[in-house]
């Protein structure tokens, strides 16, 4: 998987020399788009290096898919770069969540319920991961949104319609009301107990 992920990069870097910035700009970002999920794939080197080029890339291709002129790229794109900030393991984590959930909610913009929800579902797990790894401000009210997230995207996560996504959210939110404080530890506990065994229907 490294080795093929590593030719891949450097295809898109070979790409990149002809799909300039100011020649062609759609489809340099859609390469730098590319590249930067190619380099947040890597298994092997320097993680946190690797994530860092991840993030590069993304803010690149942001400079072209904008809001305004490419909506739909430009919510991907962010939700991208949520993902590479949520997963950073260096510096100051709190730091990092934080810029991941303002890419998340910045997604949401254009990810509506109603426009794209399995677009939406994903934003609104991610968003919930987040939140529940979020170290800083207040525990109990982080939980209290990463459960909102996690509860939202099963409405789109159906069991019928998307058994495996429906069971990882049921996992994510079993683990939000487990780390709840304990305001009644043993509610928590029980629906904690309830979203685990509906994920092992699946």
């Amino acid at each position: 998987r490294a080795a093929n992920l590593r030719q891949a990069i450097r295809h898109y870097e070979a790409a990149l020399r002809v799909r300039t910035e100011q020649g062609f700009p759609q489809a340099w970002a859609a390469t730098q788009n590319n590249l930067g999920a190619a380099w947040w794939e890597l298994p092997d080197g320097d993680r946190p290096a690797n994530l860092h080029q991840a993030i590069q890339c993304y803010e690149a291709a942001l400079r072209v898919r904008t809001e305004q002129d490419f909506p739909q790229n430009w919510a991907a794109t962010q939700n991208n770069l949520g993902i590479a900030w949520a997963t950073l393991p260096d510096g100051d984590r709190g730091a990092n969540l934080r810029q991941a959930l303002r890419c998340y909610q910045a997604a949401l913009r254009v990810r509506t319920e109603q426009g794209f929800p399995q677009a939406w579902a994903m934003t609104q797990n991610n968003l919930g991961n987040a939140w529940g790894d979020l170290p800083t401000g207040d525990r109990g009210a982080n939980l209290r949104r990463a459960i909102q997230c996690y509860e939202a995207a099963l409405r789109v996560y159906t069991e019928q319609g998307f058994p495996r996504d429906w069971a990882g959210t049921q996992y994510n939110l079993g683990i939000a009301w487990m780390k709840r404080p304990a305001v009644d530890r043993a509610a928590n506990l029980r629906q904690a107990t309830q979203c685990y065994e509906a994920a092992l229907r699946v």
